[in-house]
């Protein structure tokens, strides 16, 4: 019964993810703040001496992402907080509602990364 429970659970995680990952990504796309244009977001195309949040990552793709990353999802760089800020709020408490419940949101994690091994929430 244990197992059966831990298995539940562990299934509303996974879905209470998908559904942080959906109203992220949706808040992205209303508020634009990353801009991406041929491969670079907002801050590397204006910054010269920097590349940018997601530079080096392995899941960068030429428009952001390429995988389920919650924490991509729901965290702007510097830069991008101070000028979206109503962004930012609305990201935050998405954080804090995975936070609460206890979802694992790694940065430059995929889902399956995350659950594969239970990590600590970003702040």
């Amino acid at each position: 019964m244990e197992q059966f429970q831990r298995k539940l659970k562990l299934e509303a995680k996974g879905q209470l993810y998908d559904m942080l990952l959906a109203l992220g990504q949706q808040i992205l796309d209303n508020h634009n703040p990353c801009d991406w244009r041929n491969g670079k977001c907002r801050r590397m195309r204006s910054s010269k001496d920097d590349g940018g949040c997601c530079e080096g990552c392995k899941h960068l793709g030429s428009k952001g992402c390429t995988v389920e990353s919650l924490a991509c999802r729901l965290w702007l760089c510097e830069s991008q907080r101070d000028i979206f800020r109503e962004c930012e709020i609305e990201l935050k408490v998405l954080r804090q509602v995975a936070d609460y419940c206890g979802i694992p949101y790694e940065i430059r994690k995929s889902k399956e990364e995350n659950f594969t091994v239970q990590t600590q929430p970003y702040p």
